[in-house]
């Protein structure tokens, strides 16, 4: 078996473009993820009951099965109820839901981590839950769990290939669509992992970019 990589260099335009899907994909599902995150953190401590019972349930069920069979869920059973969603939509709505899941834990963590005086302080001063929350509470919490934050989307971007098994154009499918063309299975594969190695080193880089340069405050 001899390697040969000259067959890729013309489709390195589909991978690009694949890679621009993933990228899209991914960076939709973290937006709405995290600030789904946040309702379902707020949900499970919550005093009420049965917002505590639901966010806590949701968590639970999402966190312990498998992504592939939410994204069958969403991209099969959906439809059965009359929302029909194409590749893309059902990639994203599958991957916030499940990004969401994880970020509500990871907020946990960092609410958890922040002093309790600074609550005590946020209501000396007059302010009410939500500018407590928001202003007091929110920024050093997600301070002291950016490097889990950094992780996640990784993780997020990674698992975006699955979305490949319904037809998302991605980088994966792209990958898939040259190997059946080329039969250079190691050289098209070894070129679209090199190209999701260098998009996770670069979000590891930017996040450490943040923390360092622009994320001064700390709370001990």
């Amino acid at each position: 078996m001899q390697l040969y990589y000259g067959d890729i260099i013309p489709y390195l335009g589909p991978l690009l473009q694949g890679l621009a899907v993933s990228l899209g994909v991914s960076l939709a599902a973290a937006v709405a993820g995290g600030a789904l995150g946040v309702l379902l953190y707020a949900g499970s401590a919550s005093d009420v009951r049965i917002c505590r019972a639901a966010s806590r349930t949701y968590i639970e069920v999402i966190r312990n099965t498998p992504l592939l069979l939410q994204l069958y869920l969403v991209y099969f059973a959906l439809p059965q109820a009359g929302v029909n969603l194409d590749p893309i939509a059902a990639g994203v709505v599958a991957l916030t839901l499940n990004n969401a899941a994880y970020m509500a834990e990871i907020y946990r963590a960092g609410f958890q981590s922040v002093p309790a005086g600074l609550r005590e302080a946020g209501a000396a001063l007059g302010m009410s839950s939500r500018d407590t929350f928001w202003r007091v509470l929110f920024p050093p919490a997600v301070r002291n769990v950016l490097p889990a934050i950094t992780n996640q989307t990784i993780l997020l971007f990674l698992a975006s290939s699955v979305t490949s098994v319904v037809a998302l154009p991605d980088l994966m499918h792209a990958m898939l669509g040259i190997t059946s063309t080329t039969f250079r299975t190691i050289e098209t594969f070894t070129v679209g992992g090199l190209l999701y190695f260098s998009v996770a080193f670069l979000i590891a880089g930017a996040s450490r970019v943040v923390e360092t340069k622009f994320i001064r405050w700390k709370v001990a």
